[in-house]
């Protein structure tokens, strides 16, 4: 009788978690949907397939600096109004106290103009604090599974059912039979309203190059060292560069920072315009070679939206880091490719560098590696792996 009852509840128990996630996929794909739809209306219909904006420096000046007025003032003297990240709201809710809702609007909004105004930033951190606000407000916090699993089902953006289970049940494998429904259906809710269109998709559909001979495979090898070298310094100097603006406490100091930070994205938009954006729709035009960009350039692209990133989230301009980062590191994998072509392929220098960013700047390498294979969809997987390797060694020894 006891077997059949713990059977019957964890059978519910699944049953709710697919029904949360699915909830929360389709709740995130919608804002998802909008937020691309308003990018697409003030930069241009360009920006939502990867490529330059045809706007001029005014109107770039104009529309970045008015959307930071308006994200600085939601912030104005408003602690805790700034949108936390993902391992925030993680934490938050393992907390005793639980999810804190007072300002939960003010975060979304300011979210969601931090996307739409162009910032550097990825959208997993508005994505899953919308769905855990939502969930917190019809469960009343009294199922934390509950909550957990439709943030997981958040994450179906990503197109991966491990990748809620490594983000939120790292910790809690009980949670194995909340996450992996709840992901699969928020993966359904995606795709009933199609919001897996092209976000989180990364290389789909690019072909791969696989290295044929010894001497292919032994100069594969040495790029994605070198690679993931550089990768993993790139991310413990954008962890340094975020600890130095904390501690000058912009925000604290000057209410209308965000705007300052709206006026740079403005002119990289204009001058610069691989460095702004969250990168995922960028990722693929930019390894098909749609973007015609030098190596110094490709390197400067991508260093410049790895202080973007930090200077976004450091400043007001509050979301992910997730797609940013990769993008910024395939950039500069991509560029050290030209400078260096008798070494190794592109697929090794541009995994290999998105595997050491990842692995100096997640605490999870696990996380790391499904992230990797997902957006990268398999391109360059061994080269994903010793990048991983080598950041993990760099973040262990600074």
């Amino acid at each position: 009788m006891t077997q059949t009852s713990t059977t019957h509840s964890l059978l519910l128990g699944s049953l709710r978690a697919l029904g949360a996630g699915a909830a929360g996929g389709a709740l995130a794909a919608l804002v998802v949907m909008v937020t691309l739809q308003l990018q697409g209306w003030i930069w241009g219909r360009a920006v939502l397939q990867g490529l330059p904006s045809a706007q001029g420096l005014s109107w770039c000046l104009l529309w970045g600096g008015g959307i930071g007025l308006l994200i600085a003032l939601l912030q104005r003297r408003r602690a805790g109004s700034r949108l936390p990240e993902m391992h925030e709201t993680l934490s938050e809710l393992r907390h005793p106290e639980g999810l804190q809702t007072r300002h939960g609007s003010r975060q979304l909004l300011g979210g969601a103009l931090a996307l739409i105004g162009g910032g550097s930033l990825g959208p997993e951190a508005l994505m899953t604090r919308l769905v855990a606000v939502a969930s917190h407000s019809i469960w009343r916090g009294a199922d934390r599974d509950l909550i957990a699993a439709a943030m997981a089902g958040s994450l179906g953006l990503f197109r991966s059912p491990l990748l809620g289970g490594a983000a939120l049940a790292g910790r809690r494998w009980q949670l194995l039979w909340r996450w992996l429904p709840a992901t699969l259906g928020g993966m359904a809710g995606f795709v009933v309203f199609d919001g897996l269109s092209d976000l989180g998709g990364g290389l789909h559909g690019v072909p791969y190059d696989w290295p044929t001979d010894q001497e292919q495979r032994l100069s594969a090898l040495a790029a994605a060292l070198l690679a993931g070298l550089v990768g993993g310094v790139c991310g413990l100097l954008l962890k340094r560069w975020r600890g130095w603006l904390q501690r000058l406490n912009l925000v604290e100091r000057c209410w209308w920072c965000p705007v300052i930070t709206g006026l740079v994205l403005g002119v990289c938009l204009w001058a610069l315009p691989l460095a702004p954006f969250s990168g995922e729709e960028q990722l693929r035009p930019l390894v098909l070679g749609h973007w015609q960009l030098g190596p110094s350039l490709l390197v400067a692209s991508g260093l410049v939206k790895l202080l973007l990133v930090g200077g976004c989230l450091e400043t007001g301009w509050r979301g992910g880091q997730f797609f940013p980062v990769i993008l910024a590191s395939s950039a500069i994998g991509m560029g050290l490719h030209q400078l260096l072509p008798a070494i190794g392929g592109l697929e090794s220098w541009c995994s290999g560098a998105v595997g050491g960013s990842l692995g100096s700047l997640l605490a999870s390498p696990l996380l790391g590696l499904i992230l990797g294979l997902t957006l990268l969809q398999g391109h360059g997987a061994g080269a994903l792996v010793i990048g991983l390797l080598v950041g993990t060694m760099l973040q262990t020894k600074r």
